[in-house]
């Protein structure tokens, strides 16, 4: 069992938050687990960190505001909601910071296309040189098929290359990867840790309930396959509990998975 990690050797993090902690009703922003998750993130600025937040919540911040009749939506419902909800998003968190935040709209398809890439990377840059963190959203509202399978799960990962970042935290609404459902089975186990992701560890991943959210542990495994596989370690934690203040104390809050490439150092 992995108890303890450096945390002082990161110094460039992404850090994900799903639409679990931003509405916890599926309707709306809530300040209950973003305001400790934005304290989290100013002690990090004052560690001298860079800070890439990589936020869900734009679909269920449209959905309150214009309450439409289903609660399951399909792809094309969510899309404008989602456009109504993107800028609720950022007001939500910039009234928890002093600091300046940017609003960043990516698809995967700019992060693969390499002109669109390289001018995301400088605008990433220059906005840690400015002091301003960016707030990264997948821009649902001309993704084809990222609402429907969990791509700020897989964003996120590509964010965390994108930046040259060393630590992808993704804060999700269980303690980290079981070796069963737990919610299901109530003997099912955390894995502190794993050394990588390969198939047997993406066997484990589940699919998510939440009719306003599109991930699940699996893209949340896939995410970290894809961080590890460029050199980024992962930690997968409970955002309810503020078990990522743990880091400060060098304490593992869930599941570390190793970067592929080289070890993390262990306190």
């Amino acid at each position: 069992m992995l108890e303890h990690i450096d945390f002082s050797q990161y110094k460039n993090i992404v850090i994900k938050v799903g639409s679990a902690l931003i509405a916890p009703d599926g309707r709306s922003c809530s300040s209950e687990y973003c305001l400790p998750i934005a304290h989290f993130i100013r002690k990090c600025h004052k560690a001298g960190k860079n800070v890439t937040l990589v936020s869900s919540g734009a679909v269920a911040a449209g959905f309150n505001l214009v309450k439409p009749d289903n609660d399951v939506l399909t792809r094309k419902e969510k899309q404008p909601l989602a456009a109504i909800g993107q800028s609720m998003v950022v007001r939500h968190w910039q009234r928890f910071f002093d600091d300046v935040v940017a609003q960043v709209l990516l698809t995967s398809a700019d992060i693969k296309n390499p002109e669109r890439s390289e001018n995301a990377r400088n605008t990433f840059q220059t906005l840690f040189e400015l002091g301003a963190m960016p707030i990264v959203n997948e821009n649902d509202t001309v993704a084809t098929e990222e609402l429907t399978i969990g791509d700020n799960d897989n964003l996120v990962a590509q964010v965390a290359a994108l930046t040259d970042a060393d630590l992808l935290i993704i804060c999700s609404d269980i303690n980290g990867v079981y070796d069963d459902n737990p919610k299901v089975n109530p003997e099912a186990e955390l894995v502190t840790q794993f050394k990588g992701v390969n198939d047997e560890t993406m066997a484990v991943g589940k699919d998510t309930n939440n009719p306003r959210g599109t991930g699940g542990m699996q893209t949340k495994l896939q995410a970290a396959r894809f961080a590890s596989e460029n050199g980024i370690d992962t930690i997968i934690c409970n955002g309810k509990n503020e078990s990522y203040m743990r880091l400060f104390s060098n304490q593992n809050p869930g599941t570390l998975i190793h970067r592929t490439c080289k070890e993390v150092s262990v306190a």
